[in-house]
C-alpha cells in the first residue's frame, strides 16, 4: 500500500465572479522510501496541491472533491483537532523559505522542542533531548549549544536544516518538501539534497519533492510528476522522463535546462495561463509548437505511455519520437 495516494484532487478558490478550479483532478502516489517529484513553472498549482494535503489552504480555498489517503485514512474527512494530530505527527513539511517557518522570538531548540512536546506528551526535559538529537541528525554542528541560538544566528542552509529536523520530530511517515533549496547557494543546496536523500534511506520515509528546478529533480527523485495549469500533464520515473518525454511541456521544459541539448538554451514562449482565463482542451496548446486545431476540441484525458508512463496529449500517438 503507498504511504500516500492522492486521487482526483479538486481544490476551488473562492473569487467575486465565483470559485474557480485551481487543482483540477490531481491524482498521485508515493509509497514508502520513495522520492516523487512534483515539477511545473510558478503558478502551475504544485504548492496549492501540497497545501491542500496538509489541510493548510487558506479560508479562500478548499479541496471540493477528491481523496487524500495517507496509511489508507483519508485525510479530508478528519475534523480539525484529528488533523492537527496527524500533521506534524504523521506528516511533515519543509518550506521555501525557513525564515517564514521559524519564529525569531524563540531559540532553536525551542521550537523544536515545542514540536516533540506537542505531539509526543512528553516532559520539557525529554523533549529538550531529543530536540538536541535531532539537530544533531540533521547535521547541526555543536547541537547543545547551537539549539539554544535564535533563527537569526543560522546561515540560510543551517536554518533549513532546523525547519527539516521540526518536519522529523516525531517520526512521521510521510514528508512534503515546498521547494526546499530555492533560496540557497549551490553547494548548500547539494548538502540539504544529500540529507534529505540519507534521511528518506535511513527511515524509510515517503517523500514528495516539488520545484520547478529539473537538474533538482533529476538529483533527489524516484519517479515525477509534471503538472500545468492545475493538471498533471505527465508522470514517468525519472529516467523515462528524461530520457524519453512525451508530452510537448515536459520536452520544453528539459530544453530549457542548461547544457540540457548541447545546443543554445531554449525557452517556452507565453506564460502559465490564468485560471480564470483558461484555453480550452489542451491547456499548454497555446505555448506548443505542435499545437493543432483537435487540441482545442475538449477536455484531455492522462493516457498511458507505457505502464508507468503518461502522458495528457491528443497527438500523443503521432509526436512518439519527435520529442528531444
Amino acid at each position: 500500500m503507498n504511504v500516500l495516494d492522492v486521487r482526483d484532487l479538486v481544490v476551488e478558490v473562492g473569487t467575486a465572479g465565483g470559485p474557480l478550479v485551481v487543482v483540477d483532478g490531481v491524482s498521485l502516489a508515493v509509497a514508502a522510501g520513495e522520492t516523487l517529484g512534483l515539477v511545473g513553472e510558478s503558478g502551475s498549482g504544485k504548492t496549492l496541491t501540497a497545501l491542500a494535503i496538509m489541510r493548510l489552504l487558506g479560508s479562500t480555498a478548499r479541496v471540493a472533491s477528491g481523496q487524500v489517503l495517507l496509511e489508507g485514512t483519508d485525510l479530508t474527512t478528519l475534523d480539525a483537532k484529528r488533523m492537527r494530530e496527524v500533521r506534524g505527527g504523521r506528516i511533515g513539511m519543509v518550506f521555501q523559505e525557513p525564515m517564514t517557518a521559524l519564529d525569531p522570538a524563540y531559540t532553536v531548540g525551542e521550537q523544536v522542542a515545542e514540536t516533540v512536546r506537542r505531539h509526543r506528551g512528553v516532559g520539557r526535559k525529554e523533549a529538550w533531548s531529543r530536540a538536541v538529537a535531532l539537530l544533531d541528525r540533521v547535521g547541526i554542528p555543536s547541537p547543545e549549544r547551537r539549539a539554544r541560538d535564535y533563527p537569526h544566528h543560522f546561515s540560510g542552509g543551517m536554518r533549513q536544516r532546523v525547519v527539516i529536523a521540526m518536519a522529523l520530530s516525531c517520526d512521521p511517515v510521510m514528508l512534503l518538501a515546498d521547494e526546499p533549496t530555492t533560496a540557497l547557494d549551490v553547494t548548500v543546496q547539494e548538502q540539504i539534497l544529500t540529507l534529505l536523500a540519507d534521511l528518506r534511506d535511513e527511515s524509510g520515509l515517503a517523500l514528495l519533492f516539488i520545484s520547478h528546478d529539473l537538474g533538482v529533480i533529476a538529483d533527489i527523485c524516484d519517479r515525477v510528476a509534471v503538472m500545468y495549469a492545475g493538471q498533471v500533464v505527465e508522470t514517468a520515473s525519472v529516467y523515462e522522463l528524461f530520457a524519453a518525454p512525451r508530452h510537448p511541456y515536459t520536452d520544453a521544459l528539459l530544453r530549457c535546462v542548461p547544457g540540457a541539448t548541447g545546443t543554445r538554451l531554449a525557452t517556452i514562449p507565453g506564460t502559465v495561463p490564468a485560471f480564470d482565463a483558461l484555453p480550452p482542451g489542451c491547456r499548454f496548446a497555446p505555448r506548443c509548437t505542435h499545437a493543432a486545431p483537435r487540441c482545442a476540441a475538449g477536455p484531455v484525458a492522462l493516457d498511458a505511455v507505457t505502464t508507468d508512463h503518461g502522458a495528457r496529449c491528443v497527438r500523443l500517438d503521432e509526436l512518439a519520437g519527435a520529442a528531444s
